[in-house]
């Protein structure tokens, strides 16, 4: 929004995805909501009748002469217990696009304006309604794409990470409250505690603040989905174990070796993992451009994996391109899988035992599908949090930059103590610290910031 005469505007939007539908609903916020609504009301009971978070059956007209639209169920939800914490109605008609089009106009031609993207979500966070990262968890909640995207988006709007910003929060003060205290009536020598004992309170505060920061990648990794990475010399089968993942033929397979010269990339849904499974060009020596490209894309993409599969023809002896894979593919996070287990083994594990002493070793047929549900379970158990270990919180780039700031400057502040230098620089570090914590529960916020998180959503949200 650009102006704050506009946040006192009544809003509306259509509120489901565009497209044919069964139901289609029409979101109209404000304080005149209910008047622009009953205008377009008509049935029985009376408008000034109906309670509020209970749907009533009625048909939809048209204000200016009463002709029908459609026939719906009208959903008042009276101020303050409602979304934004406005006056909220929700029109729920059948999903066409032309019907709710139709309603739209007509509450616009009442009053309402067509809501800007996430405004009223906005809306909510200016009303006390969620915090700012509960209103970014709403984005998440509708974008994720699997099982553990969705529980770590309910997880935020339920104000997790909130929680414990707000822990954090209250310790900070007591702290700096302490400190200024002391600033502020150094003449009457009020009793403070030693520079020791501050610097463990501090201390206290930066463990779990320092926690929260180590389970950024894992909790990114989770919002934005894993990439795995298919690898292997030409012919072992890296394009038919694609394929059975994603359950069609997506990848072309031919015995000739070369197939794929480029990187094909799928998004795969693993038992509630969201995954960017991607196929690489089969590694060998050659002197085709195309070919030489794809191999030294599948080495950058490998780079950047969060799992490399490594795929190996178990019926052949290992070869020199085998092993020069072996030697680049050491350090990386990798799963060895031995294919064509139903022939005979001629392949020396343990040349590759001695290279990777600690790695998993996958047995599996793709044409008997031997081993494959057992190479799924392995894959998932390398790239989800461990059970006993408590999930992170943190996963937005934007939580994670105040965060950096916040444990910087409360690290100044614990060594501005230790140091033995005046309050009043521990006391200037505590402030930044607060206030970086600040932005992101949304304390301390300008309009800019406002308008860039809430510019990502959809209208209508």
């Amino acid at each position: 929004m650009k102006n704050r005469a506009a946040e006192n505007d009544t809003i509306c939007a259509i509120a489901t995805p565009p497209g044919v539908g069964g139901v289609g609903i029409v979101r109209i916020s404000g304080q005149a909501a209910g008047q622009i609504a009953a205008s377009l009301y008509r049935g029985t009971p009376s408008w000034d009748n109906l309670k509020s978070h209970t749907a009533t059956f009625a048909e939809v007209v048209d204000p200016k002469n009463s002709t029908l639209i459609d026939e719906a169920l009208f959903l008042p939800m009276f101020a303050p217990h409602s979304y934004t914490g406005e006056d909220v109605v929700e029109i729920q008609a059948h999903g066409n696009p032309l019907i709710l089009k139709k309603i739209l106009s007509a509450a616009i031609l009442q009053g309402a304006r067509l809501a800007s993207p996430g405004e009223f979500t906005r809306r909510a966070f200016m009303s006390g309604r969620i915090d700012l990262a509960q209103a970014e968890a709403v984005m998440e909640l509708v974008a994720a794409k699997s099982d553990i995207q969705h529980q770590w988006a309910l997880g935020q709007l339920k104000g997790q990470l909130s929680a414990k910003i707000s822990i954090l929060k209250k310790k900070l003060l007591d702290v700096l409250a302490e400190i200024e205290a002391s600033i502020d009536f150094s003449e009457e020598e009020l009793p403070l505690n030693s520079r020791e004992e501050i610097a463990s309170s501090i201390r206290d505060i930066l463990s779990p603040m320092r926690a929260l920061l180590a389970g950024y990648e894992v909790g990114r990794q989770i919002r934005e989905g894993f990439t795995v990475v298919i690898m292997g010399r030409a012919n072992v089968g890296k394009s038919s174990l694609m394929n059975h993942f994603l359950q069609e033929d997506r990848a072309i397979v031919t015995p000739i070796a070369g197939t794929t010269r480029d990187l094909l990339q799928e998004p795969l849904d693993l038992a509630g993992l969201s995954i960017k499974l991607v196929d690489t060009a089969g590694y060998r020596e050659s002197v085709h451009p195309v070919e030489q490209e794809g191999v030294a894309r599948a080495e950058r993409i490998q780079r950047q994996a969060d799992l490399v599969l490594w795929i190996l023809d178990s019926s052949q002896a290992l070869t020199e391109d085998d092993l020069y894979l072996a030697k680049m593919l050491q350090g990386r996070p990798l799963i060895i899988v031995l294919n064509k287990r139903d022939l005979p083994s001629l392949i020396d594990e343990g040349v590759l035992r001695l290279k990777y002493p600690n790695t998993e070793f996958m047995y599996i047929s793709i044409k008997s599908d031997m081993g494959l549900k057992s190479l799924s379970n392995c894959i998932k158990s390398r790239l989800i949090v461990s059970p006993e270990k408590e999930p992170p919180m943190l996963a937005l780039l934007r939580h994670r930059n105040a965060l950096v700031v916040a444990e910087s400057a409360l690290s100044a502040a614990l060594v501005s103590v230790q140091g033995g230098l005046s309050w009043e620089f521990p006391a200037i570090d505590l402030r930044d610290s607060l206030d970086a914590l600040g932005e992101i529960v949304g304390e301390t916020t300008v309009d800019t910031l406002l308008n860039e998180i809430f510019g990502q959503f959809c209208i209508g949200k």
